[in-house]
């Protein structure tokens, strides 16, 4: 008996032993600079929003950055286009981007540059939209969808975004033409509104469907957000910064991209 006191003690020593206590540094980071800036093939579709991170314990909302130099040149032709600031942080210019031009971003603001590439894609045309009825156990479920046609013998990558009765869709949309390229697509966007309602669009809705035509790096930056995505429990991937496009540490993205929209009702 007096031995196994003599064991029990000693194995709650050893326990007791090896508590250690962990304190979780949640002191805030330096704010990193966010540029989200893009081109497009529509007139007046170019501009530039730059914005602070904020604390792990501060509000949500991302201040503006006003007072930055911003300059998108294209060196294929000697263009330089500077853009001016039309509301705090936000800042544009009437610039229509050309389909196979290559643009660079040059950011200056708080005694530092950064610089981003993006070479805008050839138009693939979106034919249409339409309603598609899936039967998910027994029950009937309407989901918007994109057709189209990818070119063959050249590799495609799309961004979609949906909205519906004037609500976005927070999902990302986001695909390539690894396995589908020449074919035609029928690309379907899911849609719940809300995390606990999963019967997908109704009669009478009004869908608006946004296809954008990007280069590869834009596609890795919105193919890892929509892998972090994933709804509810071990779903979706541990979170962390997207790759981003931008030089020096900047977060966030500039894409020079084709555009079109089209909307449908519902029936």
């Amino acid at each position: 008996m007096k031995k196994l006191i003599i064991y029990i003690a000693v194995i709650s020593f050893c326990f007791t032993s090896c508590k250690k206590i962990i304190d979780v540094d949640t002191t805030n980071a330096e704010p990193q600079i966010v540029i989200e800036g893009k081109i497009t093939d529509q007139a007046g579709g170019a501009s530039v929003i730059i914005s602070k991170t904020v604390g792990y314990d501060e509000s949500g909302v991302y201040p503006k950055v006003s007072g930055a130099s911003v300059v998108v040149t294209d060196p294929s032709n000697g263009m330089v286009v500077t853009f001016f600031e039309q509301s705090p942080g936000v800042y544009s210019q009437t610039l229509k981007g050309i389909p196979g031009h290559t643009y660079n971003l040059s950011v200056k603001v708080d005694g530092k540059t950064y610089t981003a590439s993006s070479t805008m894609p050839k138009l693939v045309k979106l034919d249409s939209i339409g309603v598609v009825s899936n039967s998910f156990f027994g029950n009937e479920r309407k989901t918007a969808a994109a057709f189209l046609v990818d070119p063959a013998n050249e590799t495609n990558f799309y961004h979609f975004n949906l909205y519906v009765n004037n609500v976005f869709s927070k999902r990302v949309y986001v695909n390539n033409d690894r396995l589908t390229n020449g074919n035609k697509l029928r690309i379907q966007l899911y849609y719940e509104s809300n995390d606990d309602d999963d019967d997908g669009l109704k009669t009478g809705d009004a869908v608006i469907v946004e296809m954008k035509g990007i280069d590869s790096n834009i596609f890795d930056y919105w193919y890892t957000l929509s892998q972090q995505s994933g709804r509810g429990p071990n779903q979706g991937t541990t979170p962390a910064n997207p790759p981003s496009n931008i030089s020096n540490g900047a977060l966030g993205y500039f894409s020079a991209h084709t555009y079109q929209r089209q909307s449908i009702t519902v029936k």
